[in-house]
């Protein structure tokens, strides 16, 4: 804990001693700091790196609105590296920063068990980002997510494919990590539903970068329309391995951070062009979206490299601000943000605001975008 973390949970503890001793009845409770668990170091740290930009901006425009229940908001950030340290991270935050509620966490895999361990602490959690259908289907009462599902990306490639698609070669490539495994899930159900065959689906390890014989299988079996599930390396990997065995999909669909991200299309240059990315909006040119990308400019001194900041931003301001009318008092947070009703549009990346029995937001959504000349445009 910082310096000022101790002295600010000092007063928070003497306030009501004096309050008492004068005869004045105590003030209502204000929570601690607002817990943050994502991945700042390990494979998926850019995704990390980006949430906590968007959580930040949120903060910095709560407090310069008033802050949650008459003091500022504070952040008490854990490092997560891997699935295995999420749980301990969060306990962390709870027991020791005394967070009244914990938002993370960038990633499907860190999501799983950052989650349990806060309901089984029975502290509100979050989740901004990560996508993976199971994560809201636990009959968790503890947790909600403000940002879209990965059923609704396979929908819209699904929607995609068959309005744009029929009767072309479909492939499916995926790695098998909580966030890929789920899209394909997701999309193979969709496909089947709506009677699209696809005619290879290859899976592979999430840590794998070498894909020089997936691409080949893939190649041999004259895939046309390939739709990709990855990070980054793994994004990276795929244009290595066609590349080098002089192949190319006639038309290539993105999911994952590693096809949202600005550092990919950098990478690859003039070969990214064309590529559609399904995921949440990314930065409008004008609007609300495009204050909160000067914030993130000024602040931080790069543009925005993915949607994942706005997405955290958006999810961040909403719960802050609907903790705020609530006088700070973190027990009736969940309840609050279950009552919204928000219509599509309302927030700066045109999301909504409406919780399923789930604890899904039904407001949130994906986007078909198009990566052109280093630009991500909505198609």
């Amino acid at each position: 804990m910082t310096r000022r973390t101790l002295l600010s949970s000092a007063a928070l503890l003497a306030a009501p001693a004096r309050a008492l001793a004068d005869g004045a009845p105590a003030a209502p409770p204000v929570p601690g700091p607002c817990g943050v668990v994502l991945p700042l170091s390990g494979m998926a740290a850019l995704q990390g790196s980006e949430v906590q930009r968007g959580i930040e901006l949120a903060v910095a425009a709560v407090n310069q609105a008033g802050g949650v229940g008459g003091q500022a908001v504070s952040l008490a950030v854990a490092d997560a590296p891997a699935a295995a340290q999420a749980g301990a991270a969060v306990n962390g935050l709870i027991t020791n920063a005394h967070a009244a509620l914990v938002l993370g966490s960038a990633s499907a895999a860190l999501s799983f068990p950052a989650s349990a361990a806060a309901e089984i602490a029975g502290v509100p959690f979050i989740e901004l980002t990560a996508m993976a259908d199971g994560i809201c289907n636990r009959g968790f009462h503890f947790l909600l997510r403000t940002g879209p599902a990965s059923a609704m990306a396979a929908a819209l490639v699904a929607r995609t494919l068959a309005a744009n698609y029929a009767g072309r070669v479909i492939g499916l490539l995926y790695n098998t990590g909580a966030d890929g495994l789920a899209f394909a899930q997701a999309l193979q159900a969709a496909l089947a539903a709506a009677k699209l065959p696809v005619q290879l689906a290859v899976g592979y390890p999430e840590d794998q970068a070498d894909l020089f014989d997936e691409a080949g299988r893939l190649m041999r079996a004259k895939v046309e329309v390939l739709v990709h599930a990855a990070g980054p390396d793994g994004v990276l990997g795929l244009h290595i391995a066609a590349g080098l065995q002089g192949w190319r999909p006639g038309t290539l669909i993105g999911f994952g951070a590693g096809y949202g991200l600005r550092d990919t299309a950098a990478a690859l240059g003039a070969g990214f062009d064309g590529t559609f990315y399904v995921g949440a909006p990314f930065y409008a040119p004008s609007g609300p979206a495009s204050a909160v990308h000067d914030a993130y400019l000024t602040r931080y001194g790069v543009p925005p490299r993915s949607a994942d900041s706005l997405t955290a931003y958006v999810g961040t301001r909403l719960t802050l601000e609907t903790l705020a009318r609530q006088g700070g008092d973190a027990g009736k947070l969940l309840p609050a943000l279950r009552a919204l009703s928000l219509p599509t549009g309302t927030l700066a990346n045109g999301f909504g605001a409406s919780f399923d029995l789930r604890g899904q937001n039904t407001g949130a959504f994906v986007a078909l975008q198009q990566w052109r000349g280093g630009a991500l445009i909505p198609v």
